[in-house]
């Protein structure tokens, strides 16, 4: 399949905007993740969010149109969906993926898949670059105990994976379909068994990723003796790959002993999260968090909120003032942060490459 890159960033594909912020310009985003609604309808006992509430909270679809636009005026050039919350949640989700394509921005979506019906699969498939499905157990069993919902869950989103198959095949999308499992002790021994049935269905490829612990949460997990079962998960899952279906065993989350290489947090030009309510934060993991919040893009445009006193200020702040070193591991932003570190803060002799 084409060069799947899971880990890492690609800013050396946006040498243009990443010379206009170092000489000291503002300039839009690259990235955006958007959570269309802060509710969920499972409750993965790993979730990230656990710190905060989850309420029924939607992104109204009228703004969201008129603010994809100004997001593809300014140079925006990526939208996740996904969240505190599952986005199939807000019944308009599909209309607001539409919209973002409509106006030259690259899309994708972050779901659990319980709620893909043959509407919203039909506009997933011919507008998104890649959809991202979360599924944590190869069986019914599991998956209803890790995500914390009936068992009959596990079923329905394996149908729905196939009919997302069937509509990328029927249409000749290029659509990349993926499926993300967190690693657990609860279902170590059902990784195989997972990466053949996704590989029947046609998905291409199973992405295998450590649990990764937010400061804020009161779940955590171990895994006894974890480089012999990534040992074994890679060697068969290398055998697994093949025949247009990739299995990704993300062993450098696994076994690199995580250490920050820069001293600031410097992505948020490049990268922010919108939630549910219009707030938009730093980053992912400090939604709700007050030091974190350049404002709400409700009832301004985009353009006037980015270029206010009170975003650039906290800009400023999380720039300059945030303790990296208490900030979760592995964090989205980490590797664009390390990328940009060196950038400011080059070494020696650069004309020695």
């Amino acid at each position: 399949m084409a060069n799947l890159q899971l880990d890492g960033n690609k800013l050396l594909h946006h040498l243009d905007r990443v010379n206009e912020w170092n000489r000291g310009n503002t300039i839009a985003p690259i990235y955006i993740a958007f959570s269309p609604t802060s509710f969920c309808n499972h409750h993965c006992i790993f979730c990230v969010y656990h710190y905060k509430e989850f309420k029924p909270i939607f992104f109204p679809l009228k703004r969201y149109q008129e603010m994809s636009q100004e997001w593809g005026l300014m140079g925006v050039r990526s939208v996740f969906f996904a969240g505190d919350g599952d986005p199939l949640l807000n019944k308009q989700c599909h209309e607001m993926v539409a919209a973002t394509k409509a106006n030259g921005i690259d899309v994708s979506l972050n779901t659990n898949a319980r709620l893909l019906n043959d509407k919203n699969i039909g506009i997933f498939v011919r507008d998104l670059s890649f959809i991202r499905i979360s599924l944590n157990a190869g069986t019914r069993e599991t998956y209803g105990k890790v995500h914390g919902t009936q068992e009959g869950d596990f079923d329905a989103v394996i149908a729905n994976l196939r009919k997302l198959v069937e509509e990328k095949r029927r249409t000749g999308s290029d659509i990349t379909i993926g499926v993300q499992c967190v690693l657990l002790s609860h279902n170590q021994d059902e990784i195989l068994t997972l990466a053949s049935l996704v590989k029947e269905i046609g998905v291409d490829y199973l992405s295998v990723k450590p649990f990764l612990k937010h400061p804020d949460i009161k779940f955590d997990d171990n895994i006894e003796d974890l480089s012999t079962v990534l040992d074994n998960l890679n060697e068969a899952g290398t055998k697994l790959s093949g025949d247009g279906f990739n299995f990704v065993l993300r062993k450098t989350l696994f076994l690199n002993k995580f250490e920050r290489k820069y001293k600031k947090c410097l992505s948020t030009d490049f990268m922010i999260e919108v939630d549910a309510t219009g707030d938009v934060y730093s980053c992912g993991p400090h939604i709700g968090n007050p030091e974190h919040k350049l404002g709400n893009i409700l009832n301004s445009t985009f353009k006037d909120f980015w270029e206010s006193e009170e975003a650039q200020k906290v800009r400023n702040h999380v720039s300059c003032n945030v303790d990296v070193s208490k900030c979760m591991p592995f964090c989205r932003p980490d590797s664009v942060n390390e990328f940009l570190w060196q950038i400011k803060n080059p070494p020696q002799h650069v004309n020695y490459i």
